[in-house]
């Protein structure tokens, strides 16, 4: 099913479905078997199961979470989709927190393969 997805849905699903409403059986659907995160001065390869892993172990952290996507572009080769976001997050003490980024994302066959992540920052974008 997946694979009849756009690389923009695949994207979409993942922040707004995955992980706002912590579904973790389509983060299985969406993440390919490998994926790289990369990251300024580095990158890292993650499996599934350990890419699924990272969505479960932040919801373990917190009592609630929430990306709102500002600016969805989907790039004209099909694959590349670039995210500009806001998210809150309510520790389990109440505690709220915003953190916004820009990530980049490259799907293919209806799997995300690549992550670009500019790092996050505390606050929301202005």
């Amino acid at each position: 099913m997946a694979a009849t997805w756009t690389a923009r849905a695949v994207v979409e699903l993942y922040n707004l479905v995955v992980w706002n409403e912590r579904d973790i059986g389509l983060a299985e659907e969406l993440i390919a078997d490998t994926v790289i995160r990369h990251e300024v001065g580095g990158a890292r390869t993650l499996t599934r199961a350990q890419a699924v892993q990272r969505v479960t172990d932040m919801w373990g952290l917190v009592d609630s979470l929430r990306f709102d996507l500002n600016v969805v572009i989907a790039g004209d080769d099909g694959e590349h989709v670039a995210i500009v976001y806001d998210s809150t997050i309510i520790a389990r003490d109440g505690t709220p927190t915003n953190v916004a980024s820009i990530e980049v994302f490259r799907v293919v066959d209806g799997k995300i393969t690549e992550v670009w992540n500019a790092g996050y920052q505390q606050g929301v974008w202005n």
